[in-house]
């Protein structure tokens, strides 16, 4: 399966056919991190259509934590305090809204926006949300997440939802704040923000760990570019998009996830 966009070269392979070369690396770094996207990593699509928590993530992330030199994140565009509700893990560093919310222990590299500044864009623009007619349709969302404003579509029709997109685009633009785009959702954040920045500051508190980063989707591409360029494990989970992915390898599903997760784990252990 190979990437075809300019630019993402090379093979995506399927991890578990070179587990054996992997589980060397892993095994014999001085330390490792652990990235994991909430949202496609770790989380299934329920019936009702909402994401729910994979209920062996918990325990995965437990024992991949418990390993000698070895940290676990998980990112999404949620807020950490959601994250947090979730997994109720403290030993865990969080990154949430796209990087602007990050909380973690140990040494980081502080790497969000001004978050005040971005705060008071998001709230201007929820506002300018509130009076733009085409945005009270039936089906359509705001989502107020402090430093990221989101516009749900997913329940909208087909005309509502393009109506929707294109007056959100506007006010987004005249606030001067970045628009990214997700299934079924459109969500404005601050410039600057970015999973991958986060990433980085979280490894400038362990210098030399290798990072093994897992997930899927435009937000995360970015981090699997960024993050190869320091020999880092990345790993797009599902199948790749037409234009490919920046990732090395895949996985096929959340419950591989959780497979790695453990396999992740007990390398480290025999280290």
């Amino acid at each position: 399966m190979r990437n075809s966009e300019l630019g993402r070269t090379g093979a995506v392979r399927p991890l578990w056919s070179e587990a054996d070369t992997l589980r060397e690396r892993i095994a014999e770094a001085d330390s490792l991190y652990g990235f994991f996207s909430f949202d496609t990593a770790l989380s299934q699509r329920a019936s009702h259509g909402h994401l729910r928590t994979n209920p062996a993530a918990r325990a995965a992330l437990i024992r991949l934590c418990a390993a000698t030199r070895t940290r676990g994140a998980v990112l999404s565009a949620r807020k950490v305090e959601t994250l947090q509700r979730r997994l109720r893990l403290h030993r865990l560093a969080y990154v949430g809204v796209h990087g602007t919310d990050v909380q973690a222990y140990g040494l980081r590299m502080v790497t969000e926006p001004d978050l005040e500044v971005a705060e008071q864009a998001v709230q201007k623009l929820r506002r300018a949300c509130s009076r733009l007619q085409v945005l009270q349709a039936p089906g359509i969302a705001v989502e107020d997440r402090t430093w990221s404003l989101v516009l749900h579509l997913r329940h909208a029709e087909p005309p509502a939802r393009i109506a929707a997109a294109e007056g959100f685009g506007k006010l987004v633009a005249a606030e001067e704040l970045e628009l990214r785009g997700a299934d079924d959702s459109l969500e404005a954040v601050p410039p600057g923000a970015a999973m991958w920045r986060a990433v980085l500051g979280l490894l400038a508190g362990m210098r030399g760990a290798l990072p093994v980063y897992v997930g899927a989707g435009e937000a995360h591409e970015e981090a699997f570019e960024i993050l190869n360029r320091r020999s880092a494990i990345t790993v797009h989970v599902g199948a790749p998009p037409r234009a490919g992915s920046n990732a090395r390898w895949l996985v096929a599903d959340t419950d591989e996830v959780i497979r790695l997760i453990h396999w992740l784990a007990d390398a480290r252990r025999r280290a």
